[in-house]
């Protein structure tokens, strides 16, 4: 497949998965059915599998337009197939983040086993001020952070910095901007000094221990929002605020 939206190459056992979509590599349809082939290639070509980005941000978000009613489906279900890979694959997945990585770029980022995040990253989902709301941040926070922490960052929709998400368990390390891709190649160095099937194994071991069915709960929440919520005339009216640069105008319905 010919990547316009992403770059793919391997070094030795990584693979490196680069968003390429500048400025604020805005996750479409197309970079998503990009990912995916990138990451079909990866698990049969390396033991690491890094997700990062080119420019000052790992990525402001899914695309706005892709939300409406009559492609909302399409969206949801092209995005879900990219988590899956990323949370039902063998290798270790490791996501770097600088700057933004908000919303479906977010998302990405969660689905990952290990987040490195730059000093200078901003996280968060801010889909409920458009009257939407994020299904996999939904599915996968409530467990990674608690209900409370996941109600917070979800009904707010505030970014937290990196500090903060390292605190939350969300980030799992925050290395300085200034060092921060050398770091990324260090400690994903560091995982390739281990055993390779020990490192596959304990990952299986860790997703029996969590004992959770993701893949019924992120169906379930994708339910919801495809029936009921895109539904509605604030989801509609949110999108539209947003491209027009205006406050929305809630109905309540």
């Amino acid at each position: 497949m010919e990547y316009r939206k992403i770059k793919y190459g391997l070094d030795g056992a990584t693979a490196w998965i680069l968003l390429a979509n500048p400025p604020l590599n805005i996750v479409d349809l197309e970079m998503m059915r990009e990912l995916i082939s990138a990451l079909d290639a990866a698990e049969k070509e390396s033991e690491i599998i890094v997700i990062s980005h080119e420019g000052k941000h790992f990525s402001a978000g899914a695309e706005i337009r892709e939300h409406y009613p009559d492609m909302a489906s399409d969206l949801i279900g092209t995005f879900t197939e990219l988590i899956e890979k990323i949370l039902n694959s063998e290798k270790i997945t490791v996501c770097a983040v600088k700057g933004y990585a908000l919303g479906g770029g977010f998302e990405i980022p969660l689905a990952c086993d290990v987040i490195l995040a730059s000093s200078n990253a901003k996280l968060g989902v801010p889909e409920i001020t458009l009257a939407h709301y994020p299904p996999v941040a939904i599915a996968l926070l409530p467990h990674m952070i608690g209900w409370k922490n996941a109600f917070d960052l979800i009904t707010t929709g505030e970014a937290i910095d990196a500090y903060r998400a390292r605190e939350m368990g969300i980030v799992s390390r925050v290395f300085e901007q200034d060092s921060f891709d050398e770091d990324v190649k260090k400690y994903v160095n560091g995982l390739l000094e281990k055993s390779p099937i020990a490192l596959k194994l304990a990952k299986k071991a860790l997703k029996k221990s969590t004992g959770i069915d993701l893949r019924g709960v992120l169906n379930e929440v994708n339910s919801i929002y495809l029936n009921e919520l895109i539904k509605t005339e604030d989801a509609v009216e949110g999108l539209n605020a947003f491209l027009e640069k205006r406050k929305p105008e809630w109905k309540g319905r």
